[in-house]
């Protein structure tokens, strides 16, 4: 891509412009003579202004005065006066940060196109009573395609042949499998998990519930406005203040005060030093970077420093459901009996089916088996009925284990169970309609103190889910959450982000799927599950919670709040010392050693500051 050249050459030029800073800095240190060091000083001048000078000269061409002048003028400012090591160290930052910058953008491009990549290439489409491969390019509305098990459906349609289950988690965050049978959607993207099934095309590939959403990415991008720093337009304007003041400072001391050229030019540089903004220009990044390296330290990846200052802002915190509050896997909540069997008895019956498939609810089921030690038992005789469920026949006979609809069909009456509609069901029958085993998500064990957590630092607390309404419910009361909003398409998702976003709430999304995307850009702040995020959610997270530690959301909440009050603490020091440093410089009282003195000891205090930052631990009683 074209990106990708471009942020490669600029970390390499930063890293280069480090090594060379290093270098200089050390070269007298060992006793070596200190002319040696100004080869390593140039270099790192070359390559860390490289790509700056550049920008600088289309800006100025337009008429712009931004941080990239301020950086070249105090860099070479210092380089006039010997503080080389000073103004390489400032270079180099500000490259780092410029190429890091240019490489999320690329990151963000990349994952958005390889979210269009990922959809099946090829389809296999009906042709003169044959099944033919053909690309999803050429496909045209009212297509039959053939889709088999454990293939993505290619676009968006209708199944008119066979049945199935569906996996539509990535899309709409349905943890359970989806029954399709003939005349069911299906949406492009999902995976097909049982049975052969064959599909109509109702939308274009250019049309599908993928490119819907990434279309909705790429709204909600427009929609949010980029954060501001107040360095940003501080500097801009201080800029230019600060090079016409030291030339009208200049000209005052050679035709008011008479002062003769090199002492009036030694006045003016010591003026230009202490004006210049150097601890504010690091007072914010020093603090931004070891909070970001905090962070990591503790499973946090922060997206730049936008992420740290908005997230300490945030007073609403919108949580997705599955894979988010929920690990994302089923498992057995409870087993009703028909009164003739014991609830071992009927699990070990629904296992020895189970064993036999691969389907997410057969996992749960044998998973629970052998943790409550029940035996494996032989079966024969296995068939599958996609749709429904399977049977296989074992020692007392024939098991028919799936749903409510198959044991309706086979003439068992289904009547008198204490079905909640929030839990998936698989019943299980033999001669006689032996039970029922419901299964669910569960629930991170970490999730309640979580939320209470987020609750006590002043936040409020909302579920968004596009799963059933019943199983949202369920959740957010296991959770403490009491505002929730389920059954929601990613749109719906999107429209109450910008809701609660109008109603002047500073809003944080915690999401993992692809379905989150559109929040999670729409949102303030957005945080995605690393370890089980899908690619689009982390590439739109501007938070990462490595290793699916949702515990880490009360510790980021907490590390960027102490990162924006050291934010401030810094901004004072650095802006109170320029003020000193300047009214003194304008009144001749400070010699040039003492003003870089004075200028070096506030950018060291600001960055001690923000070293602060690392003794920031997760809470433990989460």
């Amino acid at each position: 891509m074209k990106g990708q050249p471009q942020h490669r050459k600029m970390l390499a030029g930063a890293g280069f412009c480090g090594a060379c800073t290093l270098g200089g800095f050390l070269w007298p240190r060992f006793g070596l003579p200190a002319p040696g060091a100004l080869p390593f000083f140039i270099a790192a001048y070359l390559s860390g202004g490289w790509f700056a000078t550049r920008d600088l000269a289309g800006e100025l061409r337009r008429g712009v005065f931004d941080i990239n002048l301020l950086m070249i003028v105090v860099a070479l400012g210092a380089a006039g006066i010997g503080a080389w090591v000073e103004g390489a160290t400032l270079l180099f930052l500000f490259s780092l940060s410029n190429a890091l910058e240019r490489f999320a953008n690329y990151r963000t491009e990349e994952t958005i196109g390889s979210l269009l990549r990922a959809a099946p290439e090829t389809a296999c489409r009906r042709e003169k009573g044959e099944w033919v491969e053909v690309s999803t390019e050429s496909l045209g509305i009212d297509d039959e395609l053939l889709v088999k098990p454990g293939e993505l459906f290619p676009v968006d349609g209708e199944i008119t042949e066979g049945a199935t289950s569906a996996d539509e988690s990535a899309l709409t965050g349905e943890a359970l499998p989806v029954s399709k049978r003939t005349g069911d959607p299906v949406s492009g993207g999902t995976m097909n998990l049982e049975g052969r099934a064959v599909m109509r095309v109702l939308r274009l590939p250019s049309e599908s519930a993928v490119q819907r959403i990434i279309e909705l990415i790429e709204s909600a991008r427009e929609q949010k406005a980029p954060a501001q720093r107040f360095t940003d337009t501080f500097t801009r304007y201080y800029t230019v203040a600060i090079l016409a003041g030291s030339v009208v400072f200049l000209a005052w001391l050679l035709f008011w005060s008479r002062e003769t050229f090199a002492l009036a030019v030694y006045h003016m540089m010591t003026l230009l030093v202490v004006a210049s903004p150097c601890a504010l220009v690091l007072s914010i990044p020093s603090a931004i970077l070891v909070a970001i390296a905090a962070g990591a330290r503790n499973g946090i990846l922060f997206r730049g420093g936008v992420a740290v200052e908005t997230l300490a802002g945030v007073n609403h915190f919108a949580f997705d459901k599955t894979g988010t509050l929920t690990t994302g896997e089923l498992e057995v909540a409870r087993i009703e009996t028909a009164g003739l069997t014991t609830v071992e008895e009927t699990l070990a019956a629904a296992a020895a089916v189970a064993q036999n498939s691969t389907h997410p609810l057969s996992r749960a089921v044998v998973r629970e088996a052998t943790r409550r030690g029940l035996a494996p038992v032989a079966t024969s005789d296995v068939t599958n009925i996609p749709g429904f469920g399977m049977e296989a026949r074992t020692a007392p006979g024939l098991v028919a284990v799936g749903s409510r609809r198959l044991m309706e069909e086979r003439g068992f009456e289904v009547t008198g169970f204490s079905s909640s509609g929030a839990e998936a069901e698989v019943w299980v029958a033999r001669d006689v309609l032996l039970g029922v085993i419901y299964l669910r998500d569960r629930l991170r064990p970490d999730t309640p103190a979580v939320i209470a957590a987020l609750q006590r630092a002043g936040n409020s607390v909302a579920l968004v889910s596009g799963d059933r309404a019943a199983a949202a419910e369920m959740v957010a009361r296991a959770a403490g959450i009491e505002e929730v909003h389920a059954d929601l398409t990613p749109n719906e998702k999107l429209q109450w982000i910008h809701r609660w976003r109008q109603e002047g709430k500073t809003v944080a999304m915690v999401g993992d799927g692809i379905n989150d995307a559109p929040s999670l850009i729409a949102a303030d702040v957005g945080l995605g599950m690393g370890a089980r995020g899908s690619d689009a959610a982390l590439a739109q997270a501007d938070v990462i919670l490595m290793h699916d530690r949702i515990e880490n959301v009360p510790t980021a909440l907490r590390l960027s709040r102490r990162a924006r009050r050291i934010i401030r603490q810094n901004l004072f020091i650095s802006l109170g010392t320029v003020a000193v440093l300047v009214g003194f410089a304008l009144a001749q009282k400070i010699k040039l050693s003492l003003g870089v003195v004075g200028h070096e000891g506030s950018t060291v205090v600001v960055v001690l500051n923000g070293l602060r930052l690392l003794r920031i631990r997760p809470d433990r009683s989460i």
